[in-house]
């Protein structure tokens, strides 16, 4: 099964994609565990660390060529559903 998986990902970016595919919904899991725990302030900082860990990645992806367009797209995928479900975490406690 990881044969399949690693001829599957190799336009993408290969090995690395899978890797950050399986640390981007590990901690998207950890932040749905976590989330009713952290204050907003902590929670503010989960979209910050989210986007300055997306958007230097995706940029390092896309100046290593067009292998690695899978890693780009799925940083700045990341990023945005963090900060989606923190700004839906912070809303919910305002009402």
């Amino acid at each position: 099964m990881i044969e399949n998986l690693r001829t599957w990902s190799a336009p993408y970016g290969g090995e690395t994609f899978l890797l950050l595919t399986l640390l981007a919904i590990a901690s998207y899991g950890l932040l749905i565990f976590y989330k009713a725990r952290l204050s907003e302030s902590q929670l503010r900082r989960c979209i910050r660390l989210a986007a300055l860990i997306a958007l230097p990645l995706s940029f390092i992806a896309m100046e290593m060529g067009a292998n690695n367009w899978g890693i780009a797209v799925l940083s700045f995928v990341w990023c945005i559903v963090v900060g989606i479900t923190c700004k839906n975490e912070m809303t919910r406690r305002l009402r």
